[in-house]
């Protein structure tokens, strides 16, 4: 990971106590901060650990950073159960493997509850975009972008339901959701919740109403951040956009170079 980026946190693993084994999601939206002591300070915007049924929300106050050079991550702060109880938790990840369609990292970590501990353990898959301020040419970024629904994406036994589910692009960009499939489907943007039935809560950036098979919908995204977004009515179709400053954004998984090499490039740039 690299200064000044968003970036989008999500695994899976388990919760672990004395008498059981769950199931258990991690999902934290974050940014960085600049170098300091080669160390990156991270900023939780948002965040849910779920365990089985149960949503835990971040609350405010987490903090977090990367250690030597990134092969580490600690993060701690607290959690709110659907009680409005408080729950300390802390997570420490470890690299796995750096590659172009992102960063991979082992975590452990705990929740410290009144009754017990709860060990957790994750294989989590981080995607963003670092903003770096590198002077060399750049492509004119789209602003127009188009995803497709795809035939048979409302059948959960599909391995694919959008032409592309993550994408990253600057303020101000029309994106186009054309519907391939043989079935009306209704885009929402929303916050992971991932409660059965309704893992997502909308925000009402994006409501596509019904978009009947062969129509299109339009949204220009004109804030800077994490949207994501997903299908009302077949909830496993999810996506994600990353929005970014327009001509300073290297996107992780579209470029060739290591996020290595890339804070390599940054480093000497800046003299740090």
């Amino acid at each position: 990971m690299l200064p000044n980026g968003i970036y989008l946190l999500q695994g899976n693993g388990f919760a672990i106590t004395k008498d059981s084994i769950n199931e258990s999601e991690l999902d934290l939206q974050f940014s960085t901060n600049k170098i300091a002591n080669n160390n990156i300070k991270l900023n939780l915007k948002d965040g849910i650990i779920s365990i089985s049924n149960d949503d835990h929300i971040t609350s405010n106050g987490w903090t977090g950073t990367t250690l030597s050079d990134g092969r580490f991550l600690r993060l701690s702060g607290n959690v709110e159960n659907s009680d409005g109880d408080k729950i300390p938790a802390t997570l420490f990840g470890r690299l796995v493997e750096d590659s172009d369609d992102g960063i991979v990292y082992s975590f452990t970590g705990k929740l410290k509850t009144n009754n017990e501990s709860i060990k957790l353990v994750y294989i989590v898959k981080i995607v963003g975009s670092p903003v770096v301020h590198i002077e060399e040419e750049k492509p004119t970024q789209e602003k127009n972008i188009q995803i497709n629904i795809l035939p048979g994406s409302s059948d959960p036994g599909n391995i694919k339901y959008y032409s592309s589910d993550t994408i990253t692009i600057s303020p101000g960009t029309t994106i186009t959701w054309k519907n391939e499939d043989s079935v009306s489907h209704r885009i929402l943007s929303g916050i992971a919740s991932f409660s059965p039935g309704k893992p997502f809560k909308p925000d009402n950036i994006i409501n596509s109403g019904d978009i009947a098979p062969g129509q299109t919908f339009n949204a220009t995204i004109n804030e800077m951040g994490i949207t994501r977004f997903f299908d009302s009515q077949y909830f496993w179709m999810d996506g994600v956009i990353i929005t970014l400053p327009e001509e300073k954004s290297i996107s992780l998984g579209k470029n060739t170079e290591t996020t290595l090499d890339i804070r390599n490039k940054y480093l000497n740039k800046t003299g740090n």
